[in-house]
């Protein structure tokens, strides 16, 4: 059973190439019309788009702030995506480290979405939830 693994070099193609960039609009030759590079905004749902400007400003404005509202002590560990980790390293936005990036970038996100996140709650499946307190710490 032979795995069909891609070479290397197809892997990496379009790495740091400039015609490819998100939000921007590629070269284009007389008589074709320009397209915008962008995966991530549906046609035709111009509310999307004012989500968008309102989790950008949203970032920014956690970003601008002295400390974000979490002690620096209390922050678990995640794992990233290298490919994310490195981007997130090549941004300079206030002198911020990429766990304040990423930290403003997930409150973003939860501030314009928690309405439509609400619905993917878990529920709590601890033995715990239905404990009550009435054990008195006597065998």
């Amino acid at each position: 059973m032979k795995k069909d693994i891609p070479e290397i070099e197809d892997l990496i193609a379009g790495i740091n190439d400039p015609d490819v960039t998100l939000g921007t609009t590629p070269r284009t030759s007389e008589g074709e019309s320009p397209l915008i590079v962008s995966s991530h905004i549906p046609s035709g749902e111009s509310a999307s788009v004012s989500d968008d400007d309102k989790c950008w400003q949203d970032f920014l404005s956690l970003l601008e702030t002295d400390e974000l509202t979490t002690d620096k002590n209390d922050r678990l560990v995640c794992k990233l995506d290298r490919d994310l980790a490195d981007s997130l390293d090549d941004c300079d936005i206030h002198n911020r480290s990429r766990s304040d990036l990423v930290n403003a970038i997930v409150r973003a996100f939860f501030t314009t979405y928690l309405g439509k996140l609400a619905k993917y709650r878990r529920e709590k499946k601890s033995l715990f939830v239905n404990f009550k307190e009435e054990y008195d710490g006597k065998d």
